[in-house]
C-alpha cells in the first residue's frame, strides 16, 4: 500500500499547495507590457487565444507566469466541454502514459498525478494504467478553475483580419459571436492571436466525397464528431479507416448494441509499427524545428506515410467483441443505396450491406474551410509553396500544412501582401512538419507551450523595444537615501 505522505492529501490541501508553490515562484512580480489602445481608444489584448482546450489553457497559464496578463481565450464550446474528451472521443482512457505532466509546466502540484491522487487516493493511482478520458476533462476543468484563467465560453470566432492591412505592426481584428447565454458579441483587437484550435485546426474533419455524394446525410457520420451512438442499436455498421478513432467507433457501436461492424483497412495490412513513437523523446520534442527543410520534410513524410496502429487495448476492445470483423486491403471503391440499405464495395471485391457508415478518415487541411482563417487563407504559405521535395519524397498531404516560422507564426505566401501575418500563430496539429509535435498533444505540451510563450513575449517586447529602451534610459527612481547629517 502506498503510504507516501506527500501524496496522501485532500483536494482542498492540494489546492492550497498549488497556491503556495506558485507564490514561491512568483518573481519578478512586475507586469511589463505597456497597455495598448487603438486610435479610437478601444482596448487591445496583448494575446488572444482561439481555443480553451488543454493547449490554450496551458498557454494562458504560462503567459500569466511571465507577467503577460492582458490575455483572453475564447472557445465555442460550453465550459467543461472543450476539446474531444466528453464530446466525440470514444476511447476509455488516454493513449499516453499516465505519468504525463500535461499543462503542469514544472509545477508538481498541478500535475495530473497530484490531482488524481488527491481525488481518488494513492492506491488508485498505483492501480491505474492510463488516465480515463473523462477524468482528464475533469482535471482540465479543475486546472482552469484553480488558476482562474480568463476564458469566454460559448463564443464563436469569426474571420480574422488585419486592422491596417498595409501595416506590418497591424493589430488583428477578431470578431466574436455569442453562442450561449454567457457569450459576447463584439469585435475585439489583439496584438498577437494564437490558433489553439485542436487536431483539425488547419481545416476540417474529412468525409470522403464517395459517401457525401451518394448516401443520404443521415446514413453516415464522421468519427470525430458527436452523434447518437445509442441509435446504432440493432444496426449493421461499416467503419472506414483503421486509425485509433476507427477502432474506438467500432467498439462503441457494438457496445451500444450494433449487430455487426465491418472495419475497412485500405492498406493490405494494418500498420504494426508506430512510426510516431520515436518522436516522443526530449530530443525530437525540443529540437525537430531546428532541422533544415529537407530533413524535416523527409522525416515527417516517413512518419505520416507509415502512420501508427491503434493502441493494443484499443484494438483488443473491438477485435474481441462478437460481430466485429476487420477487412484488410479493402479500400472503398463505391457507395450507394439499394432497397434502403447502404452498399459499400471494396477493392477486395466485397459488396457489404449496412445501415450506417462511420468515416474515421482524419482531417483535410484547408484554411479556407475554417471560419477563423477563411479570409486570410490565400495569404498563408504552405509547405508546397516553399519547398520542392526530391523525386520519390513527394507526398501531397504534407504540402497542405502551413510553413511556419520559429515563433509558430504564419508566413506569407507572397511576400509583401500580408506583412502583419506574423502576428497570427498556429498552435494546432499544423505544427507537425515545421516544428514537430509541439501542439495538440498532452505529451508535447511540456516543451511546446514554453516555446510558444517565449515566442509571444519576444514579439511583445521587440514590438515595444523603443518604449522599453526609453523607460530604461529615463529611469530615475532613487534607491539610496543619503542623510546629510551622516557627514558624507
Amino acid at each position: 500500500m502506498n503510504t507516501d505522505p506527500v501524496h496522501a492529501e485532500s483536494l482542498e490541501a492540494l489546492e492550497a499547495r498549488v497556491r503556495h508553490e506558485l507564490a514561491l515562484l512568483d518573481h519578478p512580480k512586475a507586469e511589463w507590457v505597456p497597455p495598448r489602445t487603438d486610435k479610437s481608444g478601444r482596448h487591445v489584448y496583448d494575446v488572444l487565444m482561439v481555443g480553451a482546450g488543454q493547449s490554450g489553457l496551458g498557454a494562458l497559464f504560462a503567459l500569466g507566469r511571465e507577467k503577460v496578463t492582458n490575455i483572453l481565450a475564447v472557445d465555442r464550446s460550453p465550459a467543461g466541454r472543450e476539446g474531444p474528451w466528453i464530446t466525440y472521443a470514444r476511447m476509455r482512457q488516454l493513449r499516453t502514459h499516465k505519468d504525463i505532466t500535461g499543462p503542469a509546466l514544472g509545477i508538481p502540484s498541478l500535475t495530473p498525478r497530484a490531482w488524481f491522487t488527491a481525488r481518488y487516493g494513492p492506491d488508485a493511482w498505483d492501480a491505474l494504467v492510463r488516465i480515463p478520458r473523462t477524468d482528464w476533462q475533469e482535471y482540465l476543468n479543475w486546472y482552469r478553475d484553480i488558476l482562474e484563467l480568463p476564458v469566454w465560453s460559448e463564443t464563436e470566432v469569426g474571420p480574422l483580419a488585419a486592422d491596417e492591412p498595409d501595416n506590418p505592426d497591424s493589430l488583428i481584428r477578431v470578431p466574436l459571436t455569442a453562442t450561449g447565454p454567457n457569450g459576447r458579441t463584439e469585435t475585439v483587437l489583439a496584438r498577437e492571436v494564437v490558433l489553439a484550435n485542436g487536431l483539425e485546426g488547419c481545416g476540417v474533419w474529412h468525409i470522403p466525397e464517395i459517401l457525401t455524394e451518394n448516401l443520404p446525410a443521415d446514413r453516415y457520420a464522421q468519427a470525430n464528431t458527436e452523434f447518437d451512438v445509442s441509435a446504432l442499436r440493432d444496426k449493421r455498421i461499416i467503419v472506414i479507416g483503421a486509425n485509433a478513432g476507427g477502432f474506438d467507433s467500432a467498439a462503441a457501436a457494438l457496445e451500444a448494441g450494433a449487430t455487426k461492424v465491418d472495419l475497412l483497412v485500405r492498406r493490405d495490412e494494418i500498420p504494426r509499427v508506430n512510426a510516431h513513437k520515436p518522436i516522443d523523446s526530449v530530443a525530437w520534442l525540443k529540437h525537430f524545428g531546428d532541422l533544415d527543410d529537407a530533413t524535416r520534410w523527409r522525416l515527417m513524410v516517413h512518419v505520416m506515410r507509415n502512420n501508427q496502429p491503434p493502441p493494443q487495448d484499443t484494438f483488443d476492445r473491438a477485435a474481441n467483441m462478437p460481430g466485429f470483423r476487420m477487412r484488410e486491403g479493402a479500400g472503398m471503391t463505391a457507395a450507394y443505396m439499394a432497397n434502403d440499405e447502404v452498399i459499400i464495395e471494396t477493392a477486395a471485391g466485397d459488396k457489404l450491406h449496412a445501415d450506417f457508415v462511420i468515416a474515421a478518415t482524419g482531417f483535410a487541411n484547408d484554411f479556407s474551410l475554417r471560419i477563423e482563417t477563411s479570409e486570410i487563407a490565400d495569404k498563408i504559405a504552405l509547405w508546397r509553396d516553399c519547398y520542392t521535395p526530391p523525386d520519390g519524397e513527394d507526398w501531397e498531404p504534407m504540402g497542405t500544412y502551413p510553413y511556419l516560422g520559429k515563433s509558430f507564426e504564419f508566413t506569407e505566401k507572397t511576400p509583401g501582401t500580408a506583412p502583419w501575418l506574423h502576428h497570427i500563430h498556429c498552435f494546432s496539429l499544423g505544427t507537425k512538419p515545421s516544428l514537430g509535435l509541439s501542439a495538440s498533444s498532452a505529451t508535447a505540451m511540456r516543451y511546446g507551450v514554453p516555446r510558444l510563450v517565449q515566442a509571444l513575449t519576444r514579439c511583445l517586447f521587440l514590438d515595444d523595444a523603443e518604449y522599453h529602451a526609453n523607460a530604461m534610459l529615463t529611469f530615475d527612481e532613487e534607491d539610496l537615501v543619503v542623510d546629510p547629517a551622516s557627514g558624507s
